[in-house]
């Protein structure tokens, strides 16, 4: 039986990611599972999950390589996830973000680990032909999807509701007239990042209120998404000051 994560549960694999998902949300955990013989190398794990009342399973290589690559011996099962609340469109300071057609696990990680430690208030994702917390996107995010929403959202609706409430939306785009250093974001932000290689789509693009572009020395190629992110989201947090 696989053990992919469905939508009334996930798994977190990786020795940093189950940490930080025992620490920050014990009262979620229904598994905690090492494997046979290398219980040393996850000590703090197990002594976190002892302080918690948590019982640690040991269990052969076979169960963990059926969860995802890069397990490390460990994997964490959490029956809940971190959810948007739209009290949070209140703050008077907020930066949101919109992923249009990421599909790379590696990159939806990346994002929520930069997106934890810059103070996003939240990741917003199509429904369709797009990635979510899946075990290799949470070990990635090392500790970051205990920390931030990710929610699956029709784009325009969503879109239309954020703009309603005050925020102004920025596409990241080659096509942009204004460059990233150059850009004053506005208080309460939306930002939107393309999929690789393709980028926006023109229908997303038909939503934002400003495309900003990203400098850089060749012309002919791009930044990989999760990089060109990172360089944004740091730029709003500076400016912006949260």
């Amino acid at each position: 039986m696989s053990q992919a994560s469905t939508k009334s549960q996930r798994w977190v694999i990786g020795t940093h990611a189950c940490y930080e998902a025992v620490k920050t949300h014990p009262q979620w955990i229904s598994e905690v599972s090492v494997i046979d013989g290398r219980q040393k190398d996850h000590e703090a794990l197990i002594a976190i999950c002892e302080k918690k009342r948590i019982t640690v399973k040991t269990k052969g290589p076979k169960f963990f390589n059926a969860i995802g690559e890069g397990h490390q011996g460990v994997a964490v099962c959490l029956t809940q996830r971190p959810q948007w609340d739209d009290s949070m469109a209140e703050k008077e300071k907020s930066l949101v973000v919109f992923l249009d057609g990421i599909t790379d696990p590696h990159n939806l990680g990346a994002i929520l680990r930069t997106s934890w430690l810059l103070s996003v208030d939240g990741i917003f994702i199509p429904k369709n032909r797009t990635v979510d917390l899946t075990p290799v996107v949470c070990k990635v995010a090392c500790g970051g999807a205990e920390h931030v929403p990710v929610e699956s959202c029709h784009f325009q609706t969503q879109l239309t509701w954020f703009k309603e409430q005050g925020y102004w939306v920025y596409g990241l785009s080659e096509k942009g007239s204004v460059l990233l250093p150059q850009l004053k974001p506005a208080q309460r932000s939306v930002l939107i990042v393309g999929a690789e290689g393709s980028g926006l789509r023109s229908s997303t693009e038909n939503f934002c209120d400003q495309l900003v572009s990203i400098p850089q020395v060749e012309s002919g190629s791009s930044y990989n998404a999760s990089v060109a992110f990172a360089l944004c989201a740091y730029e709003f947090h500076r400016t912006l000051s949260f």
